[in-house]
């Protein structure tokens, strides 16, 4: 069956007035509905559209043309259900103009009702008041959302329409995620360009010089945050260009640090894209990103979270160690011991025996030990009284700078009891 969305994105496109609302536009959606008698009319005429004659199939066409969204609701019937190829091929060629009409007066009417008091069914704007909203929960069941942020969330989200672009992105939710992961790859590559414009080669060894550089707007990043998290991390294709590079250069970190509702919009979409992040390489630079934008419990969650990912590399679970060490709290321990049972390797340290000139000594950190270490180090623990031994000296403690993945480990055969301490431990300070 056709989704009306699939085709929405690329004709609201043309709908150049779009972003404002008309000044005659009522705010109640109810001003919306069709009435039975035009509802009657267009499936009267669509039914011509299979016609025997010529003259009548096209002036049924013209007729249901100037009806314009009116006309949307039987046209998209036709197209989904109709027996006769002649009714759903016409059908089919209205259905965009008719759907780009309707999508312009929903956001019209969204743009009127400027106190909120109404529900609109218009894309992408239910799905950005949830994800704003505070969901309070009981025993991990949802019992209530705060709409305190509805009517911030309501004033953001005019200024993502605003823009053509990121209409297109918008409308595009609730579609197929493939799609709208592939539109937000093409939209991040776009304000990428922007930033950084290059010179075009032209036919005949003609350079053009580069276009103006343009910084993305802070509604031109949340829309492509808010369409990947839609998307999901899955679907959205393997990135060219850095997003944060976008993200640190759009206003998000003053529009966060600025306290009031607006910037509260602005932090839970930007938290909400934060743990989407499944690939190693975006969970690294989302840690990083998060303490650049100040977001200490963001950067904590997805270092934890790095800190487990087997398919990250060493140097990502380091440094996703180091930025758990340095915050010094201790609200990721439950889910940093579920690590502590992985014997994966992160490094091998090769250490000169002794008195054995020639000899070289390997002692193997696996995660576990590198969860345990920083366990040890956020709870004011010595890593020595559980055995490991520190390479680079004494006095690593929690939130300092010098920390390094490489620097503490604990001999095989001491292990085994350092976990067991641990647990012992655990037990008496949960």
């Amino acid at each position: 069956m056709l989704r009306s969305t699939t085709a929405l994105a690329a004709v609201l496109l043309a709908a150049s007035a779009a972003a404002a609302a008309s000044p005659s536009a009522s705010p109640d959606p109810k001003s919306l509905l069709v009435p039975d008698g035009e509802l009657a009319k267009a499936r009267e005429l669509v039914q011509k559209l299979g016609s025997e004659q010529y003259a009548e199939r096209e002036e049924a066409e013209l007729a249901l043309a100037q009806m314009g969204r009116l006309a949307r609701a039987a046209l998209l019937e036709a197209v989904n259900n109709d027996a006769s190829a002649e009714v759903r091929t016409r059908s089919q060629g209205l259905l965009p103009r008719a759907t780009s009409l309707e999508m312009k007066a929903r956001l019209d009417v969204f743009l009127a009702d400027t106190d909120g008091k109404f529900d609109h069914d218009l894309a992408g704007w239910t799905q950005f008041r949830e994800l704003v909203r505070t969901t309070h929960t009981v025993l991990g069941f949802p019992v209530r959302t705060d709409p305190a942020l509805d009517g911030a969330a309501r004033t953001v989200f005019a200024e993502l329409v605003a823009a053509p672009a990121n209409r297109h992105l918008l409308f595009a939710i609730g579609g197929q995620q493939a799609e709208l992961g592939a539109l937000a790859t093409a939209r991040q590559q776009e304000l990428y360009s922007q930033k950084y414009p290059r010179a075009v080669f032209v036919a005949g060894g003609g350079v053009r010089p580069p276009a103006a550089r343009r910084d993305p707007s802070l509604a031109d990043v949340l829309t492509l945050l808010l369409a990947e998290y839609q998307a999901g991390a899955s679907f959205v294709p393997p990135r060219s260009a850095p997003i944060s590079v976008l993200v640190q250069s759009a206003g998000v970190s003053q529009a966060i640090a600025a306290g009031d509702d607006r910037g509260k919009v602005c932090r839970a979409v930007l938290t909400a894209w934060f743990r989407t992040r499944q690939d190693p390489m975006d969970q690294y630079n989302a840690m990083t990103l998060a303490g650049t934008l100040a977001l200490p419990e963001v950067a904590c969650d997805l270092a934890t979270r790095l800190l487990r990912n087997q398919a990250a590399v060493a140097g990502y679970r380091s440094m996703a160690a180091t930025t758990l060490v340095r915050s010094g709290t201790k609200a990721h321990l439950p889910a940093l011991e579920g690590a502590m049972d992985d014997k994966a390797v992160v490094f091998t340290v090769r250490r000169a025996v002794p008195n054995k000139p020639g000899e070289i000594a390997a002692h193997e950190i696996q995660l576990r030990d590198l969860a345990l270490i920083v366990g040890l180090l956020i709870t004011q623990q010595s890593p020595e009284d559980y055995g490991f031994v520190d390479q680079y000296g004494k006095g690593a403690r929690a939130g300092t700078a010098n920390f390094n993945y490489t620097r503490f480990y604990v001999p095989e055969e001491k292990r085994d009891a350092a976990q067991a301490k641990w647990k012992e431990w655990r037990a008496k300070n949960p």
